[in-house]
């Protein structure tokens, strides 16, 4: 079986996350080398900070591409497949009777895309909460609800 893909709307909300944080990252060093002008830091110190800069802006735009490309679901009868990651790959399995309960959460800049994040938290292992990010919020709502019936013909061990 294959896997489906996040929705594509997610992308520009990952990439505007990171490039918010690339500023964060770039702007310290260029502001510290800005206030070394004085002392006359030279320009090898000019070209670290652009070098810096380019390199903090560049991963910023890449990374959420990859993770975009890496991360993919699959609903089957026994519950939720996950599989994510670039570099460390990762497969995570949820039953659905380890599921106690789920949400569906959405930020400002999800909210604005269309896109939210399904959290399922289930019961007996040390991942508790397992995340499944850049749904279409009506995808994640529909997948949270099938997730939760439970069609097991009364055999189950709810109490």
């Amino acid at each position: 079986m294959s896997l489906e893909s996040v929705s594509p709307a997610t992308l520009p909300v990952w990439r505007l996350r990171a490039l918010g944080t690339a500023v964060v990252l770039a702007g310290a060093p260029v502001g510290a080398a800005l206030t070394l002008l004085p002392l006359d830091p030279g320009p090898l110190l000019a070209l670290a900070c652009l070098g810096w800069t380019l390199l903090v802006f560049g991963l910023a735009w890449w990374l959420p591409g990859a993770w975009f490309r890496h991360l993919g679901y699959r609903l089957d009868p026994h519950g939720l497949v996950i599989r994510q990651g670039i570099f460390w790959r990762h497969r995570i399995a949820i039953p659905r009777v380890r599921i106690q309960h789920s949400d569906v959460s959405q930020g400002p800049l999800q909210r604005r895309y269309g896109v939210g994040t399904l959290k399922l938290y289930t019961a007996g292992s040390r991942f508790t909460c397992n995340e499944l990010p850049g749904l279409d919020h009506d995808t994640a709502l529909a997948l949270r609800d099938t997730l939760l019936r439970q069609d097991d013909g009364g055999d189950g061990d709810a109490v």
